[in-house]
């Protein structure tokens, strides 16, 4: 795993948020978010958030549905101090709370959490069994967790995906849906459900694309330079590509620690 896949620059940081919007590290926004808790309340409950990022998802958690308190980790700095900020303008800054961790076990008591959270943060993670393993711990018995990660395909990769996971800014450790399932149930969690969000985003990638060589191009040569921009636009195309190839599968997991 190189060191830019966990550590985001200033500079990665504001075109994420151009491309998802301000607060987001990871695409989908509020209605993404309600997606991914289905017909699950967080309403009352403390949560974890394991890659919190700039803090979005997190003021969601509050204000849209009512979590009771949000605590988000992260091992990168620079995202943490832009999610403090946010938080401090947030009317439920007082209900958010964001903790700078290390690479290993989580700095939090057995069972200390109602949900555990997590939203397009595994897939940077080597080691998925350890980190589950750990979320596993920190979740009070009747607790759940929920997961959003980017998955790739059952089948052999193509020319195009095996450069995307492995070259760039963005690189990652992938897995398929069905094998993060089976990694939840070995750490103990049961009652998996799933959501492929692949057709979903199929949509979402070409809108990317055709906003970042459209009315998004000039800001990014502006801000990044033309060299810049014209490879965003490019990775976008990729992106959407692999999408349309059904190899790029972003997908839902929610899973229950039993009492």
């Amino acid at each position: 795993m190189t060191e830019h896949a966990l550590y985001y620059t200033d500079a990665l940081i504001e075109k994420l948020q151009l491309r998802w919007g301000d607060g987001f590290l990871s695409p989908g926004g509020e209605n993404e978010l309600a997606q991914m808790l289905g017909d699950f309340s967080v309403a009352g409950a403390s949560v974890l958030d394991l890659g919190c990022g700039v803090g979005g998802y997190d003021t969601l958690l509050v204000k849209a549905h009512g979590a009771r308190k949000v605590t988000g980790i992260d091992i990168d700095a620079a995202s943490l101090e832009l999610a403090r900020r946010n938080a401090s303008l947030a009317v439920v800054g007082s209900q958010l709370e964001f903790r700078h961790v290390v690479p290993g076990p989580l700095p939090f008591e057995n069972a200390a959490f109602d949900v555990v959270f997590s939203k397009d943060t595994i897939v940077d993670l080597p080691d998925k069994r350890t980190a589950l393993s750990e979320l596993y711990r920190v979740l009070k018995p009747g607790g759940s967790i929920v997961l959003s990660d980017w998955f790739r395909s059952n089948g052999p990769m193509t020319a195009e995906m095996r450069a995307w996971t492995s070259e760039g800014d963005e690189t990652y450790d992938m897995a398929t849906i069905a094998g993060t399932a089976e990694e939840l149930i070995r750490a103990g969690f049961t009652n998996i459900v799933t959501d492929d969000r692949n057709e979903w985003f199929k949509e979402f990638a070409r809108d990317e694309y055709e906003r970042l060589k459209g009315p998004l191009f000039e800001v990014f040569v502006e801000r990044f330079g033309r060299d810049d921009a014209e490879q965003s636009v490019e990775n976008a195309r990729i992106r959407a590509l692999l999408a349309d190839q059904g190899q790029l599968r972003p997908g839902h997991i929610r899973a229950v620690k039993p009492k």
